[in-house]
């Protein structure tokens, strides 16, 4: 089940750019473009793999990914669809820093949200883990972590910085189309002076995990009344995303300050073809949750 989180809210780990908090507002349910009606299953194969599955277990799953997708389906996927279009509209005049935080703190509500509904399916599901389960969760995260360090890592401090450089203008042109080779020239400028935080990000990603692990297994072996079990798993899941290293912590703020700084500036320099871009791209994600929340209306009458 910690894989499930990891997989809904990974882009929460990465730096920004300006429009991508609106994105993470679907807590990772932007997927409708790739098929939305297939999450369940993707999320499935995904715990299934971590953590070899029984038939009960598969059972457990399937039952709780189901009646999440159909509540975020019917409650959250309308708020999205305005929370889109409202972003949209606010775009058309200037926007800072400080407005892109203000987004982030609705993605922090969804978050919340989801959270809230994904709870009892843990506490159904971690007492009947087995400890070889454990293991291979544990091995999993492991081999996962060791691909993040070969992307995200490199020993070579340039090819590492280059490797940022990628990924930023990766976002900016899947938010702004195609940048001109000014705006390469600047935005890769500005991406290799943003402050060195992959230590900390790739600190913040074991440490959760390690987390996560400890309240499965804490689960498994205590097998504490189900009211006590499930507070405990929605508060851990309502702060997954809270830093408990103090420097950690300030070392990502200082990131994501920056990264929201520099995220603003490139909407502001923006061109008018790359801004209608923006709206397209973003008003097309309002649509398609319309269309998918729509259908469950429809189903349910």
């Amino acid at each position: 089940m910690s894989t499930l989180v990891e997989n809904l809210n990974t882009r929460r780990l990465r730096l920004l750019l300006a429009v991508l908090a609106v994105a993470l507002a679907a807590a990772g349910c932007s997927f409708s473009k790739m098929g939305y009606d297939a999450l369940p299953t993707l999320a499935r194969w995904q715990i299934n793999s971590y953590l070899d599955l029984d038939p009960n277990q598969r059972d457990i799953v399937d039952r709780h990914l189901n009646r999440l997708q159909q509540w975020h389906r019917h409650d959250q996927l309308p708020e999205y669809g305005g929370f889109l279009r409202a972003v949209d509209d606010r775009l058309r005049t200037p926007v800072d820093a400080s407005q892109l935080r203000a987004w982030r703190g609705r993605v922090d509500q969804a978050w919340a949200a989801f959270a809230e509904r994904l709870g009892p399916g843990v506490v159904e599901l971690a007492p009947t883990l087995r400890p070889d389960q454990i293991a291979r969760l544990r091995q999993r995260l492991a081999e996962s972590n060791d691909k993040y360090r070969d992307t995200h890592l490199q020993a070579d401090p340039k090819e590492r910085e280059q490797a940022r450089v990628e990924r930023v203008v990766k976002r900016a042109e899947f938010f702004l189309g195609d940048l001109d080779e000014a705006q390469l020239r600047d935005l890769s400028t500005r991406a290799r002076a943003l402050p060195a935080s992959d230590e900390a990000w790739f600190a913040e990603r074991v440490a959760r995990q390690q987390r996560m692990v400890a309240l499965l297994e804490r689960l498994r072996t205590e097998q504490l009344p189900r009211d006590e079990a499930l507070r405990i798993v929605r508060d851990a899941l309502a702060t997954m995303w809270e830093s408990r290293d103090p420097q950690r912590r300030l070392r990502i703020e200082q990131a994501v300050v920056a990264s929201d700084a520099l995220a603003a500036s490139l909407v502001a320099q923006a061109s008018p073809r790359q801004r209608e871009f923006l709206s397209r791209r973003l008003r097309d994600y309002a649509q398609d949750f319309d269309v998918l929340s729509e259908r469950t209306r429809t189903a349910s009458r």
